[in-house]
């Protein structure tokens, strides 16, 4: 199989300057195709698998779900709310700046060590979450994960400080690691055309499939239910997501008392879950995942439902194991 990709601190600060020119662009372009893609659930369906399948990213996924576009709380928002907000650690009673290690912010090898040494120890405990858990299970990958993170800074820098932009920086890092790992990826050199910014590895799809596999996503059926069976569908949801919307009270009764707007937010963003009263439409889809010669190579079987003018996937009502193909 192939080794794991490690990510190394020197080499995404030379890349960043050629990346972000391109990043801008693909989410301009990004924002566009969701919003176009979120009017047929036949493509929101498509999407959600082909975003799964192509490089193991659920996290991504989400975007397509009623955890994404839920209308009272957006998928960032609910991460933050719900996860991030209890290990934020930036000022102190007084509004004081928690104190940083001295050599963050400076670019020096020393900086570009120990962040390596926290993403790549932070990779490893991913792919733990991913192969236990799965992204269908977010809840425990979340609360593990950034639990983990704490840890591993406090450990590797020396210090107490967190914030959001670096559990997310550290989160999105892995992920594109582990997508990286199915992929592989080609050799990238600097304008010098000499120094190696990126040395070329060998993907498990790869392996798997050939050098030059290709994995297509069609939806295969598309049914709409009956607006009695979206009604019958939409009571389930409220069942389902009942007790989900409610972990917010649980888990804010394990924060300390110092946390009250850690609490508050995390009760809201949970409770805000359920939004069965604004779903009017739900319907049943199943993809298939294709080599080019035909061979399917994975099933899923997904609902979506309409808000709005705009379908979401159910993500409490799915189980995604099967798109992960090198299991």
């Amino acid at each position: 199989m192939a080794n794991k990709k490690e990510f190394k601190a020197g080499t995404y600060a030379v890349l960043v300057g050629i990346v972000l020119a391109v990043v801008l662009t693909v989410l301009t372009v990004f924002a566009f195709t969701t919003r176009y893609t979120g009017f047929s659930g036949e493509k929101v369906a498509q999407q959600y698998v082909d975003t799964i399948v192509q490089t193991g990213d659920g996290y991504n996924a989400y975007k397509n779900t009623l955890v994404a576009e839920n209308p009272k709380l957006k998928y960032g928002d609910f991460v933050r709310r719900a996860y991030m907000m209890p290990y934020v650690n930036e000022k102190d009673a007084e509004g004081n700046e928690i104190p940083q290690a001295a050599f963050v912010g400076t670019g020096s090898e020393e900086e570009q060590t120990k962040i390596d040494e926290v993403y790549n120890t932070m990779y490893d405990f991913y792919v733990s979450l991913i192969n236990e858990y799965g992204w269908d299970n977010y809840d425990e990958v979340y609360t593990h994960y950034f639990e983990k993170l704490v840890e591993v800074r406090h450990e590797v820098y020396g210090d107490e400080f967190m914030n959001m932009d670096y559990m997310f920086g550290a989160l999105e890092a892995n992920v594109a690691t582990y997508g990286e790992s199915l992929t592989g990826v080609e050799e990238q050199i600097a304008q010098d055309g000499e120094t190696v910014l990126r040395e070329a590895s060998v993907g498990k799809y790869q392996e798997m499939y050939g050098e030059e596999y290709r994995l297509t996503t069609t939806v295969v059926n598309y049914e709409a239910l009956s607006a009695e069976e979206s009604q019958a569908y939409v009571a389930a949801f409220k069942e389902r997501i009942a007790p989900i919307a409610a972990q917010g009270e649980q888990k804010s009764a394990l924060l300390t008392a110092d946390d009250e707007s850690a609490k508050e937010n995390m009760i809201s963003a949970f409770a805000k879950l359920d939004c069965s009263d604004e779903i009017t439409e739900a319907a049943k889809a199943t993809a298939n995942v294709t080599l080019d010669d035909g061979t399917v190579v994975a099933t899923q079987e997904l609902y979506v439902v309409k808000i709005g003018n705009c379908w979401f996937v159910d993500n409490t009502n799915i189980d995604t194991t099967g798109l992960y193909l090198t299991k």
